[in-house]
């Protein structure tokens, strides 16, 4: 063959190939996206005008009219969007005399990607998926999260990352300076918006009776002996001191506002308006690091969506919950130099309960790993100072020397670990196992609940916490104290034991985002490290408020809890009619009076020197006894009709099984009948019986009522 024949051969087969090759590109840039953009519009159009058939659309067996409907309306969205993509580039061929078919489509594609999030978003309307499949749901969610940051991701394709609203003189303008004062009003916003809103739920959900004397009845009776001059006194428990169970000296300090409305109602105020708190030093700290005001108010919101700070605001009131707000801000104060504030910050939490020293020293720990000069010195200091208080704690303040308790005048936790303490060995047992059997002790982390329980606490965060080093340490204590129990409630979001972790969680996020835009591994993948962060960051809000919807408190859903009960939004007629003879009989008792009172109505009386629960070791000196006769089963339920029937108590209230007694004649002497010689303790938790798994391991109350079998104990 010639060599121009050749040449022009060679010449014709390289166009052929360049068209070929424009052709396939143009051919993915234009037909796939446009189509599984109108799918997912037409996909979620109708799942959200159709609420009534969700159930069938669960189960792939609506009708097949609504099936031909629905591909019908598929069919419709994609022409439209084709449309939709055709007048964009006509637009553009106005204003350019250019085509550009492929680029304006490759634009167009970039900017409507979110709209993959639809149909999944569409998906969490399926009625109680989140309660029927939660592992579902949250995937659900995190695909979208993933759709919309990848959208994001991509908006920023040739375009500058906008900066900081304090960060570029040039723009110091009107925009400038109310972006300075708005996005702090905004975050105060947010924290009174928080406040209120779960302030008014924790007050509903008390006055549908669905509080209990564990744990609300312990911490009122606590805040009512400290202020009167018994420093962590509590009628229900061994010992008439909460050192039997926890030290917490924090409530000792803040027992001089209980004076404000001195009720169990007031503790859950306080708790919800402490909690909500925790926006304002998650938008400090997010500031420091991403140094964007917009982005760390989308941080603080995340705070208030976080479904296990809901959990542990609607359960009751404890010391542990108090802990979330005060760990960012020890951290916020450790990430921006001021020292004599994390001091103050870290006694706080000392205070707050004594195990919380042992959290401290993986913070301390982080500090010792940090690179920047002087941090290893405070690290260190960090630890002794825990240690040096949690022995003089031990020693002095509490009846058990022991890290989980032990001894007649205190409450063991080895229950709560017993599937690694066998035979409640204590932590020797638990050393033993991990060193024999670290096959079991992995089983035991990776068991389903606790998977699906992290998957709740990380996938809001988008897992940021994990790669943010080398500060993630922080999490091995709250991992540790989570994924080894044998205990259901200390791997639920619906309990204050996630405290320990997902505070820490919040504070690494910002970190994490920040390190996420000088990524050596992100640059090494052709990523931008700006534009990553701030897809990241976009995820993180969209998984947020997805997670929040199906398993948080702030929308009603089929999965939410606060502890082992679902929350009363609203009162009933019924409910509120309840309420106000509870509250009627509280007040005809006077304030000097010594009351006994079943699991339910302990709440209502323990702002007095002496409740005590009923019946119980107690019941001899009872002068007034409120009970829910429906709690009282077997032998408890025949020893109070007993009593009754000897006339020593006068029944001077009733509404349905609720009942106020009055003494009217000494406690009879003579023993008790055989088949009751076995009386209650009047201790929180008498160890009667081995826990139970279903009911959360809680051992029984001091009596085996119906529903104090579903109640904790102060948890460990």
């Amino acid at each position: 063959m010639p060599e121009n024949h050749r040449t022009r051969l060679n010449s014709a087969l390289t166009k052929l190939d360049g068209a070929i090759e424009r052709l396939a590109r143009a051919t993915l840039t234009l037909a796939p996206w446009p189509i599984l953009f109108g799918m997912c519009i037409a996909v979620t159009a109708w799942v959200f005008t159709h609420p009534s058939r969700l159930a069938p659309l669960a189960t792939n067996k609506l009708t097949e009219l609504e099936r031909r409907w629905m591909a019908g309306g598929a069919v419709a969205a994609i022409v439209g969007v084709g449309l939709a993509y055709f007048l964009v580039m006509l637009a553009r061929r106005v204003l350019t005399r250019s085509w550009d078919v492929v680029g304006t489509a490759g634009r167009l594609n970039r900017a409507l990607l979110p709209l993959l999030a639809l149909p999944f978003v569409a998906a969490l309307k399926l009625p109680n998926i989140e309660k029927d499949s939660p592992k579902t749901a949250i995937f659900f969610a995190a695909l979208a999260a993933a759709a919309v940051g990848a959208g994001v991701y991509a908006w920023g394709r040739g375009a500058r990352l906008s900066p900081g609203l304090d960060d570029a003189p040039e723009r110091a303008g009107a925009l400038a300076r109310a972006g300075r004062w708005l996005a702090p009003l905004a975050a105060l916003a947010l924290w009174a918006g928080y406040g209120l809103f779960f302030s008014r739920l924790a007050l509903t959900n008390h006055r549908a009776l669905h509080t209990r004397t564990t744990d609300l009845g312990y911490y009122d009776n606590i805040f009512y002996q400290s202020i009167h001059g018994r420093p962590l006194g509590c009628s229900w428990i061994k010992a008439g001191y909460h050192g039997s169970a926890h030290f917490d000296p924090l409530l000792v300090l803040l027992s001089p506002l209980y004076l404000i409305y001195p009720r169990a109602e007031f503790l859950l105020v306080l708790q919800s308006v402490w909690l909500g708190a925790g926006v304002i030093p998650v938008y400090l700290l997010a500031l420091d690091k991403l140094e964007h005001r917009g982005k760390a108010l989308l941080l603080a919101a995340a705070w208030a969506m976080y479904p296990a700070l809901h959990g542990a605001n609607m359960y009751e009131f404890h010391s542990l919950t108090l802990i979330s707000p005060l760990v960012v801000w020890l951290l916020y104060f450790y990430e921006t130099g001021r020292d004599r504030l994390y001091w103050v910050t870290l006694a706080a939490l000392l205070l707050c309960r004594e195990d919380v020293s042992l959290l401290m020293c993986f913070i301390g720990l982080y500090a010792i790993l940090d690179r920047r000069a002087g941090r290893a010195r405070l690290g260190w200091v960090t630890i002794a100072t825990s240690l040096v208080y949690l022995v003089i704690v031990k020693l002095f303040f509490m009846t058990s020397a022991g890290i989980i308790m032990s001894g007649k005048d205190a409450y063991s936790f080895a229950y709560y670990y017993e599937d690694l303490m066998p035979n409640r060995s204590g932590l020797g047992g638990l050393l033993v196992s991990l060193l024999t059997n670290p096959a079991f002790v992995l089983k035991v982390m990776l068991e389903e609940p606790k998977i699906l329980f992290l998957l709740q606490l990380f996938v809001p965060l988008g897992f940021l916490p994990f790669l943010a080093r080398p500060g993630r340490w922080m999490l091995a204590y709250g991992l540790v104290f989570c994924l080894f129990a044998s205990r259901d409630a200390v791997f639920s979001i619906h309990f204050q034991y996630s405290s320990v972790l997902f505070p820490i969680a919040f504070a690494l996020t910002p970190i994490a985002l920040k390190q996420a835009e000088d990524s050596a591994p992100a640059a090494y993948l052709g990523l931008d490290g700006r534009r990553l962060s701030r897809a990241l960051l976009a995820a993180v809000l969209v998984a947020s408020a997805l997670v929040s919807w199906k398993f948080g408190g702030l929308i009603d859903n089929a999965s939410f809890k606060g502890g082992f009960a679902r929350v009363a939004r609203n009162l009933t007629p019924e409910q509120e009619a309840t309420y106000a003879w509870v509250r009627q009989q509280v007040e005809a008792i006077p304030p000097g009076a010594i009351v006994g009172a079943t699991n339910k109505m302990g709440p209502h009386i323990s702002n007095r020197k002496e409740a005590y629960f009923y019946p119980g070791d107690r019941a001899a000196i009872l002068q007034y006894v409120l009970l829910d006769e429906g709690e009282l089963k077997g032998k408890d339920l025949d020893r109070h009709n007993a009593t009754v029937k000897r006339g020593e108590f006068a029944e001077i209230s009733r509404l349905k099984k609720m009942a106020l007694f009055k003494r009217v004649k000494p406690a009879s002497k003579r023993p008790a009948p055989a088949a009751l010689d076995e009386p209650p303790t009047g201790d929180p938790r008498p160890e009667l019986r081995k826990p139970d798994k279903k009911d959360g391991g809680a051992p029984p109350e001091p009596t085996s009522t119906a529903e104090q079998d579903e109640d904790p104990p102060p948890g460990p």
